[in-house]
């Protein structure tokens, strides 16, 4: 058959998957995001990202499930509506919107309950983005966590700013850089919603980077010195009055904190402690009283990632009990846990969340490898019902060629307990195995749709089994697990993942010959750093890698997560910035390597992919760089999406992959 045929064929076949993974110009919701009851009235309230007719970068839209279970979809257009919150008394539902105003500058929205159509503004904070918000007791204020337009994202998210600039500049104007802070700070404000009055909370040196209601008289808040995402890595929690003033800090743990949440009363605040990152907390639940002392680290049996306070003795939790997800509520006056719901799937995206619903029941957005996005509803007994069944006709295309994800175990080289999961195609004998590596390190997979990434079912429906491995360093699994991974790159982590191949090809099905490699931003890191250390891959492809730790950490947006995460100093000579960075082994690569980044990445900047790809061309290893313009730290756009993995796919069958 001559290539250009092949090549239409595979082309054909790649975007018939995303053309039924995503539905675009359905207004098919793709995922849940956001899910909450109205504890008056039982109606449902939830967001997720859809696919416009004409591709381009998903939408993000609203959505109502009444007490009968018709749904309606609130928002349309071009506008990005999110965070779905009742207040206290049920009457009016606020969301986030960044409708008139565009590029994801998000603002405050209210709607009445009895007329969700109309929506109207809250505040309009000028060159400010409102990243997330909170119902004071009484429903008559709202805690506003802000960002200043064009400030940096999250390290993990796809694109690289808060919402944009909208100043507009001639194509000559350069761009400058001083090393002022300016322009990237985060801010906490109270907004009395019969006045309209604002209140500033903090001072001016203080970037808030999660606020939460502490009573009815004070602010909680995870802050920092600094607001830039390095900062965020130096973080302490704090107190300030509602009335105005600034945080008092009350702790500051040597780790990393997340998701803020005090108690109605405000004498206890519940926060994640742990190795993680800001879009991917999951760790360890830790209550501190009003003084900062430690009241409680709670013994769950599972790391924690959504916390949301009952009442002042209750605090509801979602998180991973390895190897599935749970649902329960802790109670301060028993010191006891009651797990209300398990699942070997997972719910939420890339870590799991869900909202309290009833006395003791969850509203919960669930997904697994073999299962299509769903709102489960569990009641105080425990007994789940599901509320929407987001599965249509494409997905059951896509489930058609896909088998049930299993949980497997293996050793490390020291013995340690390592998990992950095994997911096979179906009606394939001997297929080829691909290493899916994860981002982090401090992340994990889990069983969810598409592993969270388009492209491991992708591999999957394409006749490749796929290994997901959650090597030491991963969340999921205590402080100390986690913690194994500092000063630690490419040590043992990457034998785990090594020994996690050996286990597949001994006790499964698959062709021993035919390995390959890939992941993205951590997973692109140890893509790259695998290459240079075995030779037994037929190809690899590293998707927004580190490749060099010392020109990474003077270029990347948080310097100080790299210092942190490997212990070593860029000025140092011979030490892991030296050792432990892939370009440093690019000598030794031999295995054919593609190499894809987005040049609007500032997380891992696009240079990296760069660095490596012209050290493998200079020594003739066979190489290509894919550099996506408009994408940040992962391909976001429809059409980005559908090149990428047609290339992906195109460069693993070149290399003794997988043909149909």
């Amino acid at each position: 058959m001559p290539e250009s045929v092949e090549a239409t064929g595979l082309h054909n076949r790649v975007e018939a998957y995303f053309r039924n993974l995503y539905r675009p110009g359905t207004q098919q919701f793709h995922a849940v995001v956001h899910a909450v009851e109205n504890a008056s009235t039982g109606v449902i309230a939830f967001s997720g990202p859809i696919y416009d007719a004409d591709g381009g970068f998903p939408v993000t839209r609203l959505g109502i499930i009444d007490a009968d279970g018709r749904m309606q979809v609130l928002s349309s257009g071009s506008a990005n509506d999110a965070d779905p919150k009742w207040s206290p008394d049920g009457k009016t539902l606020a969301f986030v919107s960044d409708r008139a105003r565009g590029g994801g500058n998000f603002q405050l929205f209210l709607a009445s309950a009895s007329d969700l159509a109309t929506q109207r503004p809250g505040p309009i904070i000028a060159g400010e983005v409102v990243e997330s918000f909170a119902w004071s007791g009484d429903g008559q204020r709202i805690l506003l966590q802000t960002a200043e337009a064009g400030a940096d994202a999250a390290g993990s998210a796809s694109t690289a700013q808060i919402g944009s600039r909208t100043t507009q500049r001639a194509s000559w104007t350069p761009t400058v850089e001083t090393g002022s802070h300016d322009g990237q700070w985060r801010r906490a404000r109270v907004w009395t919603v019969a006045t309209n009055a604002l209140t500033d909370i903090g001072g001016a040196d203080q970037n808030v980077w999660e606020a939460d209601w502490c009573g009815d008289k004070e602010i909680a808040a995870i802050v920092s010195a600094s607001p830039t995402e390095g900062g965020w890595y130096q973080t302490e929690l704090g107190v300030a009055p509602a009335s105005g003033g600034r945080f008092v800090s009350i702790a500051r743990p040597p780790v990393q904190l997340a998701k803020v949440c005090a108690s109605p009363d405000g004498q206890h605040i519940a926060v994640i402690e742990g190795r993680f990152h800001r879009t991917v907390a999951l760790g360890s639940l830790t209550i501190y009283d009003s003084a900062g002392a430690v009241a409680l680290r709670p013994v769950l049996g599972a790391e924690v990632s959504s916390l949301t306070w009952r009442d002042n003795d209750r605090l509801a939790f979602v998180g991973f009990q390895a190897p599935g997800t749970v649902a329960g509520t802790f109670h301060l006056s028993t010191r006891q846990a009651r797990i209300a719901w398990r699942s070997s799937g997972t719910a939420g995206r890339k870590v799991p969340s869900g909202s309290p619903a009833g006395t003791a029941g969850f509203v919960l957005p669930t997904h697994a490898f073999d299962a299509y996005a769903r709102i489960v509803r569990v009641d105080d007994e425990g007994r789940e019902r599901v509320v929407a069944d987001f599965t249509h006709e494409g997905a059951k295309q896509v489930l058609n060629v896909l088998d049930t994800a299993k949980a497997i175990r293996w050793r490390g080289r020291d013995g340690l307990e390592i998990l992950g999961y095994l997911a096979l195609p179906q009606h394939v004998e001997r297929p080829p195995l691909v290493a899916f590596i994860h981002g982090g390190p401090s992340h994990l997979f889990r069983d969810s749709w598409t592993f969270d990434n388009p492209l491991a079912a992708l591999l999957v429906s394409a006749g490749y089994a796929v290994l997901f491995p959650n090597p030491r360093g991963s969340s999921g699994r205590g402080l100390e697990f986690a913690s194994r991974v500092i000063g630690e790159w490419g040590g043992e982590d990457s034998f785990d993942i090594l020994a996690g191949i050996d286990h597949v090809v001994a006790n499964y099905s698959v062709d021993a010959e035919r390995l390959f490699v890939t992941g993205g931003s951590y997973g692109g890191y140890m893509t790259s750093w695998l290459v240079g250390q075995t030779q037994r891959f037929r190809a690899a492809c590293a998707i927004a890698p580190l490749t060099d730790m010392r020109s990474q950490f003077f270029t990347s947006h948080h310097p100080e997560f790299l210092s942190i995460y490997t212990c070593g100093d860029p000025y140092e000579s011979g030490g892991p910035f030296d050792e432990r960075s892939p370009l440093r082994h690019a000598h030794k690569v031999t295995t054919p390597t593609l190499v894809i980044a987005g040049e609007r990445d500032k997380t891992t900047p696009s240079s990296q992919a760069m660095q490596f790809h012209r050290a493998l061309v200079l020594r003739g290893i066979a190489s290509t760089l894919v550099l996506y313009p408009e994408e940040g730290h992962a391909a976001q756009r429809y059409e980005a999406q559908i090149d990428q993995g047609i290339r992906v796919l195109q460069w693993f069958e070149a290399h003794g992959g997988r043909r149909r």
